[in-house]
């Protein structure tokens, strides 16, 4: 293909160029003799360019992918995708200023050359193959000006590709393209900034258009910060974003409008300024998909009565309006948090919720609890003990039976179960997205909602999209026990002593009751739990290695487990390092509607070494198996090797990727390589200065020997 004949043309361009960057016979970094003139760089009066920097870079990657699924008219459904594509390209970055850097000051660095690109896949026998070429542009533009004064702008604008590594799947190609110009004006106590953005994110896997996902994003936003005093400050804000998404897993579509104006104020008085008064208002307004409207006021008072006490008081209202379903919550919460020496902390609260959806149901909730934790240095080590006890009472009433939640946070990961807080939900009204609600996650595809009795236990499927341990969170419906009051109680308790040789043993116990009645139409649901975790950590400079113990006496699900956690710093060195880490998990569920029995294996290797001082490499290894005597195995290996070598102006970067998931009845299997050489050619600005003091010195030369 032409990209190879062009890649060596580059190279051999790139050394020939630094041999005429230095005078015949001399070299460049050779002292002036004594008497003979400097000869200065030649600058424009008003445009000045400081730094340049060119570069020839050729990128080449290869991906093969096989996937077996299960199929309903056929024993297995067969697809193998093949992609092979070339970069060419150009780089050059530049910057500079126009009179003076504080006037106006610039940077742009732009990419250009040529792809081509080749595609194949094999679908039950049925292949086709397409190639493209195009012309492969990026670019990092961006400009200060004014940045002395007491108003100043910035610009920039760019456009990149980047692979986005995933565990036990092929990387994803990102191409991202944004831009954004933003206004400061600034005095001695007030500051705004003005600004507007906008931003385009493609992902695709190369192969499956499936994980392919378009994410765009504009947004003006207006931010006023006023410091009237040192003890005193008041902030405006308003934010206009529009926000898409598109993902090719599914039909669905996310497009949503919202306007947020929030207001800060803080005040701090008291002979020292020891106390505080700060308030927050938020209102929220969205038009679109998932549409919701929010206002938000809470002012908290905090007075620091000694350096040992002091106390909170804070007075929350929100009120939310999505899908014509209107919530409005009052709260009220008061905390003191004493300490008297560094040995003890005591923290003691309270609050009372009320809570309205609609016209239809009220929710009263009150409580409080008290925290003591002990912290005693002894001659063996350090012993350190949490004890904690809360009682709650909830009462609901009303002639409904549907309730609401709303934002509802877990992180999604690990081999623990996770379930929905509420019983009696309406899977089909579950909706899951990420925190700043710019990712819709699709059930099926990113995550399962599995019935466990009255619960829902939600999982990470591995293909997805969510990350490993993410915060995913969830709205959902749910049926309300109307008529109803649960009271109930918490204890927790937790001993530790850390010895002074890296032993240390540990209890914790979590115990939860519940007393319910008087509901109509639905049951009430009691959820007590009693939990106990027994366990030894051994802790060392360079490793570490855990075992626990854990009984989960539940109402829903219990179980008892098994953990083994290690990490390990194999090798330390200069040239080499060598990191491991484990964790085995052994689940026994004894509930009524789960009698699964789950072994959950993962393990990480990373391995750096520096084999000379110009070549280096790296080895990462992951390996996960999880044995569901309900949902079968799970198989899955990420292994990516990287060699990297850089002598002067030359680099070579190859990568090596294996990725291998298997679940069950389907077998994900890919491998990819990734090839980047890049050649630099260095400041051709300050190569032009040389040539020209080197014509200089030439032409002196031959009049000295005339």
């Amino acid at each position: 293909m032409r990209s190879l004949s062009a890649t060596f043309f580059y190279l051999a361009l790139g050394v020939l160029i630094p041999t005429a960057d230095r005078c015949a016979g001399q070299e460049a970094d050779q002292p002036e003799q004594p008497g003979e003139e400097q000869v200065s760089p030649i600058k424009p009066g008003l445009f000045h360019l400081s730094s340049s920097d060119l570069y020839f870079e050729f990128e080449s990657s290869y991906d093969r992918r096989r996937v077996n699924s299960a199929h309903k008219r056929r024993d297995g459904f067969v697809q193998r995708n093949r992609d092979l594509r070339f970069y060419e390209s150009l780089g050059l970055s530049l910057s500079g200023d126009v009179i003076d850097p504080d006037l106006l000051s610039w940077h742009a660095g732009l990419k250009f050359g040529l792809s081509q690109e080749r595609f194949k896949e094999d679908i039950e026998g049925f292949g086709h193959t397409d190639s493209d070429s195009g012309i492969l542009l990026e670019y990092d533009l961006s400009i200060e000006a004014f940045r002395s004064k007491p108003v100043s702008v910035n610009a920039y604008a760019r456009r990149s590709r980047n692979r986005i590594a995933r565990r036990f799947l092929p990387s994803l190609l990102e191409e991202q393209t944004e831009a954004g110009i933003s206004v400061l004006a600034a005095t001695d106590n007030w500051t705004t900034e003005l600004g507007f953005s906008w931003d385009e994110v493609d992902r695709t896997d190369n192969i499956m258009e499936e994980d392919d996902e378009q994410l765009r994003t504009s947004r003006f936003f207006l931010d006023s910060r006023w410091d009237i005093s040192d003890d005193h400050r008041l902030r405006i804000a308003f934010d206009h974003e529009r926000q898409n998404s598109e993902y090719q897993g599914s039909d669905y579509d996310f497009d949503t409008r919202r306007d947020e104006v929030r207001l800060e104020h803080e005040l701090r008085f008291g002979d020292q300024s020891q106390h505080r008064l700060d308030t927050i208002l938020r209102y929220n307004d969205e038009h679109g998909d998932l549409a919701r409207d929010e206002i938000e006021v809470v002012p908290r008072l905090t007075l620091r009565h000694s350096d040992e006490l002091q106390t909170v008081y804070r007075y929350s209202f929100n009120r939310t309006d999505q899908d014509a379903i209107e919530i409005n919550r009052h709260k009220f919460d008061v905390q003191a948090l004493y300490r008297p020496n560094d040995r003890w902390r005591v923290s003691l609260d309270g609050f009372w919720l009320r809570e309205r959806l609609d016209q239809d149901i009220e929710t009263y909730e009150g409580g409080g609890g008290l925290d003591v934790a002990y912290n005693q240095p002894t001659f063996l080590g350090e012993f350190a003990a949490n004890a904690a006890f809360s009682a709650q009472r909830t009462r609901t009433v009303g002639s409904a039976q549907g309730g609401v939640v709303r934002r509802e946070g877990h992180a999604l990961g690990g081999s623990r179960p996770i379930y929905l807080n509420q019983a009696d939900i309406r899977r089909g009204t579950i909706l899951a997205y990420n925190e700043n609600r710019t990712r819709v996650y699709i059930a099926g595809l990113d995550y399962l909602a599995v019935p466990v009795g009255r619960r829902v236990m939600v999982k990470r499927v591995l293909s997805g999209r969510i990350a490993e341990n993410e915060l995913v969170l969830f709205d959902y419906e749910y049926r309300v026990p109307t008529g109803s009051r649960v009271d109930s109680y918490r204890t927790d308790l937790y001993f530790e002593h850390a010895f002074k040789f890296g032993l240390t043993p540990y209890y914790g116990w979590e115990l939860r009751r519940q007393s319910a009645n008087g509901s109509r139409g639905v049951p009430v649901y009691e959820d007590n739990t009693d939990r106990h975790r027994i366990g030894l950590r051994y802790d060392r400079p360079r490793w570490s290695l855990g075992g626990e113990y854990e009984h989960f006496n539940d109402t829903n699900d219990p179980y008892e487990a098994f953990h083994l956690t290690g990490r390990a710093a194999l090798l330390r060195t200069d040239a080499h390092t060598l990191d491991a880490a484990m964790e085995l998990s052994r689940y026994r569920f004894t509930g009524e509607f789960d009698h699964r029995r789950v072994y959950w294996f993962d393990v990480d290797v990373t391995d750096r070494i520096r084999i000379n001082q110009y070549l280096s490499a790296s080895v990462g290894t992951a390996y996960r198996w999880e044995d569901d005597s309900i949902d079968g195995t799970t198989d899955a290996v990420d292994v990516e090797c990287g060699l990297y070598f850089a002598r002067g102006r030359l680099s070579v970067d190859l990568t090596v990727e294996y990725d291998l998931l298997s679940l069950g009845d389907s077998r994900d299997e890919g491998f990819g390589m990734w090839l980047n050489i890049r050649r630099d050619f260095g400041d051709f600005l300050a190569s032009s200065h040389r040539r020209v003091a080197c014509a200089t010195q030439d032409a002196r030369t031959t009049r000295r020997v005339r």
